[in-house]
């Protein structure tokens, strides 16, 4: 198998059909692993979030238990890069809400690609969250995200990896930061909503470029998805003033 091209953003789906609740239909992981070497997405009916390390495929559920990604699994939604940094720091700390300062002399160059990013390091407090199982077909994340279970870790070490998409891409992707975090003993981990690490290792790349795989399923093309839900979205993701 080829190796994929560095630093090339690969998506399957977009966010607005997640939003809408379209998500029974995908793809399976050997096409995703196709792609590159870390990610971030989720598995069919909402029923965790994916973290991608290092080829490593893993879900973090609802009920706190976490697993390997199946071959069998469907993805219905998955951003990947075949991730190699152009920017490398050492930090004492690093916070949520710092993080795009620390990473402005890359971002600002090129404010309107989009960033991959990775943190290794000793979280010293991080909340994630995880939203339930659809409880009935098209039921959408909206309505799921009045139900997520916030989790909160002190001292804890792990890794978060991620990608910064301009504003103008919001609907197919999340704009601002979307980081996973997954712990180094694998069992832990969600979707980041806020961080205060130290001992940082911090990986940034740019990239610009960006290939959207639209599904090719009968529930996607069920119904016409409707206008992006900028509110929504950012209600759904945990958006800030740090994004």
């Amino acid at each position: 198998m080829a190796t994929p091209t560095p630093n090339r953003l690969y998506q399957y789906s977009v966010v607005t059909s997640l939003m809408e609740g379209i998500c029974s239909q995908g793809i399976g992981l050997p096409d995703v692993l196709s792609r590159g070497d870390y990610g971030i997405g989720t598995v069919s009916g909402l029923d965790g979030e994916v973290m991608i390390v290092d080829g490593e495929a893993y879900v973090y559920c609802f009920d706190g238990h976490s697993r390997k990604v199946s071959p069998t699994d469907t993805i219905p939604f998955i951003q990947m890069t075949q991730f190699q940094p152009t920017l490398i720091k050492r930090l004492p700390s690093l916070q949520m809400g710092s993080i795009s300062d620390t990473l402005s002399p890359i971002i600002q160059p090129k404010q309107n690609c989009f960033l991959s990013v990775k943190v290794d390091a000793v979280l010293d407090h991080i909340v994630f969250r995880v939203v339930p199982r659809q409880s009935k077909p098209r039921e959408r994340l909206l309505e799921l995200a009045k139900r997520q279970q916030l989790r909160e870790f002190s001292d804890i070490k792990g890794t978060l990896f991620g990608f910064r998409s301009p504003s103008f891409t919001n609907g197919f992707s999340v704009a601002g930061f979307h980081l996973h975090f997954v712990s180094d003993c694998r069992t832990i981990g969600g979707h980041v909503l806020d961080f205060d690490a130290s001992q940082v290792h911090l990986e940034a790349a740019v990239i610009s470029e960006y290939v959207v795989h639209l599904p090719e399923t009968g529930e996607f093309h069920e119904e016409p998805i409707g206008d992006v839900d900028v509110h929504g979205i950012h209600a759904v993701e945990g958006f800030s003033k740090h994004n």
